[in-house]
């Protein structure tokens, strides 16, 4: 590659080749925020579980279906199986199918536990889609465009970048620990006691890492008036985008009118 097509390759703007993640951040957060949400108003768990399906779909699409399923699984069996659990035990029935020790299982309990369970995990699916499928540099700097201060749209990416290094330094100290034959891995207790001596190290990372990045931030005159530029810019907002976005909006909308009519009736 020489020297002009390097240049040119940053005047062009930022594309994957992925129709999904090609999409506009503040798209995808209107999108999949309905996506998660509308799971609670339409009040059906075969919609949430249909929701969960389209979200695996979409995640093989999106080329992310592992990093996607990696993180997923833990919340289906993090929340979904414990809501499940506790709802089906103890909310109210009339129909009941087992009961002993304070414990009611009833068909209403059941039915109650598999909408509240499917809701929450779709909805987790929504949004752990929208991480796997966005750079938060690309939302803040969509942010920006939209008039956000530079200095709200850098505490928000510093943020979450803090709480993504956090866990990039953890896995290393942890991986030397290993390498001095320190036991790392057991039951709950051993790996408590294995993860208290890394919090040292972790700390002083995260405070060194805040120096660098004042000095990096003085390095390229952020808070220096004027406007700022980017190195990568945006696709622009497509007409057939917009008109999507604004297709689910409706629609959200109108469920959510239709639950509150179905409530009051």
């Amino acid at each position: 590659m020489d020297n002009k097509t390097f240049a040119n390759q940053f005047l062009e703007p930022k594309r994957t080749g992925n129709l999904i993640q090609d999409l506009n951040p503040l798209t995808k957060l209107n999108v999949f925020l309905i996506f998660g949400l509308s799971a609670f108003f339409v009040g059906s768990f075969y919609y949430s579980f249909g929701m969960i399906i389209f979200l695996l779909l979409l995640a093989a699409f999106a080329r992310c279906f592992g990093s996607f399923l990696k993180v997923y699984w833990k919340v289906l069996l993090m929340f979904g199986l414990f809501l499940f659990a506790i709802k089906a035990a103890f909310a109210p029935g009339e129909t009941i199918i087992w009961q002993k020790w304070g414990i009611h299982i009833t068909v209403e309990s059941i039915h109650a536990a598999l909408l509240l369970a499917s809701s929450v995990c779709a909805f987790c699916g929504a949004v752990i889609m929208f991480a796997q499928t966005t750079e938060w540099s690309s939302l803040t700097y969509a942010l920006e465009k939209k008039g956000v201060s530079h200095i709200t749209s850098f505490a928000i990416l510093s943020s979450l970048q803090t709480i993504s290094d956090l866990g990039v330094n953890a896995r290393v100290i942890m991986d030397s620990q290993k390498a001095r034959g320190i036991e790392t891995e057991g039951n709950l207790i051993q790996r408590i006691k294995a993860y208290i001596p890394v919090m040292g190290p972790l700390i002083l990372n995260a405070i060194s890492s805040v120096e660098e990045k004042s000095i990096a931030m003085d390095a390229r005159a952020f808070s220096a008036p004027g406007k700022h530029s980017m190195l990568v810019d945006l696709p622009e907002v497509t007409i057939a985008e917009k008109t999507f976005a604004i297709l689910v909006d409706v629609l959200f909308i109108a469920a959510v009118v239709w639950r509150i009519v179905s409530w009051r009736i």
